[in-house]
């Protein structure tokens, strides 16, 4: 009986733990993708809309391709929200096609481009 009621109160324990920590890892992905510290040169945010993208390793891989292309200084994905939000390093132009291509080739459908929110820029 005492190894019942343990093992009850171990599985009640794990089930607990889990869930709050799902939701604390979800926000702070969010606190990322929102609060981007800036220098005095102020880079430009571009933000795009990504369609595929169903889980944090979808993030991270887009996240991964957008980082390659010249002249990106930092790109933050969310899956929740569906976008992609882009840093560009200061007097660099990047062009749409290349920020799609690379959407592309990370295997998700690019939309249009959305204005950033202030808490972006």
């Amino acid at each position: 009986m005492k190894k019942l009621i343990n093992n009850s109160i171990i599985l009640a324990i794990i089930l607990l733990l889990s869930a709050p920590s799902n939701t604390i890892f979800a926000e702070n992905i969010q606190e990322k993708v929102t609060t981007t510290k800036k220098d005095s040169t102020q880079n430009k945010v571009v933000c795009y809309e990504v369609f595929g993208m169903d889980c944090p390793g979808c993030q991270s891989a887009l996240e991964k391709q957008v980082k390659k292309i010249d002249g990106v200084a930092d790109a933050k994905a969310n899956f929740k929200e569906k976008q992609v939000i882009i840093e560009l390093k200061p007097d660099t132009k990047v062009s749409d096609e290349e920020i799609e291509k690379r959407i592309k080739k990370a295997n998700f459908t690019p939309g249009k481009k959305i204005e950033p929110s202030k808490d972006e820029e």
